[in-house]
């Protein structure tokens, strides 16, 4: 079952006791979870009928989870629902408890469980599909986001050109939460117009500098050359010059410069998102970048920055040449 038949599942009333939601699509995670507490809440109040915990705080406890699942919701006769996010580690220290719980399910709670990993070889999981249900919500491959903007389009009482969707790719990028925001913008300023065109994207969307760098950032990180000049040459192309490509890099190895002092001082996630204001759509990929630095490579980094920021108002060498150099150097 994909996704969509989830949500239709969900729209005409049905109801499982456990959902298992899981993979690294975090919008499409957001997706159906959203669709089962519209379900599962509705002419309730969430204060009352809704239960969330993080995976961490009851991994080692897992009591409290199946305490909330047996235990009546107050003031309310329907039922409760209990999630519990980022539930790896509870899955795996609980397993024993979870497919007893499952052989005889609350009659008034339901369960949803959010993993990144799910093995459907466990015997857990065959417990899961026989009286509930579990959805993968992967990432989608490039050549996937074309039919995806079509489809989606059409929520919006729109439909899309190919090249409008592959404009809007690639000024974007792939995060599908920032292309659904575009298209729903795009829906509003069209109005009564009912397909976006390529033109639409160019007025209104522009290239995401931000998705830009965090990307090239990325490809440095990972030391893959060819991408790296890759997302160069896309933003040659848009039109940023070499003073505004530097700033840019700069900006976020400083940030991530600082991100790795407050954490080995102690600090966690949280409070390096909320220093450096760290975007919710880009937050699980700038921890990524972050892991994979260390603080004197940012450092050196930072030096190669300075240093062609310097001989980009000196030198007789091209602009495109010198930015190629400066990638490449920051790569290897």
């Amino acid at each position: 079952m994909d996704i969509y038949q989830f949500k239709d599942l969900m729209n005409k009333g049905k109801s499982f006791p456990v959902y298992v939601f899981y993979g690294d699509e975090e919008f499409f995670i957001h997706e159906v979870l959203s669709a089962v507490k519209a379900n599962s809440l509705k002419d309730v109040d969430p204060s009352v009928a809704l239960v969330e915990y993080e995976g961490d705080e009851v991994s080692g406890t897992g009591g409290v989870i199946f305490d909330e699942l047996r235990t009546m919701p107050f003031f309310v006769s329907k039922n409760k629902l209990v999630v519990v996010e980022d539930a790896d580690n509870f899955v795996e220290k609980n397993k024993q408890a979870l497919e007893r719980y499952l052989q005889s399910p609350s009659a008034h709670a339901n369960l949803v469980l959010v993993c990144d990993k799910w093995d459907k070889r466990t015997k857990l999981a065959s417990h899961v599909d026989k009286v509930g249900i579990s959805i993968e919500c992967k990432r989608l491959k490039d050549h996937q986001l074309l039919n995806w903007l079509t489809t989606r389009a059409k929520q919006y009482n729109k439909s899309i050109t190919a090249k409008a969707a592959q404009q809007l790719v690639e000024d974007v990028g792939s995060n599908l939460a920032i292309l659904d925001k575009h298209l729903e913008k795009l829906s509003v300023y069209l109005s009564q117009k009912e397909t976006i065109e390529e033109r639409d994207v160019d007025a209104l969307v522009g290239i995401d500098r931000t998705r830009t760098v965090f990307e090239l950032t990325d490809a440095v990180a990972q030391r893959n050359v060819a991408l790296a000049l890759k997302i160069l040459g896309q933003m040659l192309v848009h039109g940023e010059d070499s003073v505004r490509i530097i700033s840019l890099l700069a900006w976020q190895i400083k940030r991530l410069w600082r991100a790795k002092q407050i954490l080995s001082h102690g600090g966690n996630e949280s409070k390096v998102a909320s220093e450096l204001q760290v975007n919710p759509y880009y937050s699980k990929k700038f921890f990524e970048q972050v892991k994979l630095y260390n603080e004197e490579d940012l450092m050196g980094k930072y030096a190669l920055l300075l240093e062609t920021d310097v001989k980009s108002k000196t030198t007789s060498l091209g602009t495109q040449l010198l930015l190629e150099l400066l990638v490449y150097k920051l790569c290897v």
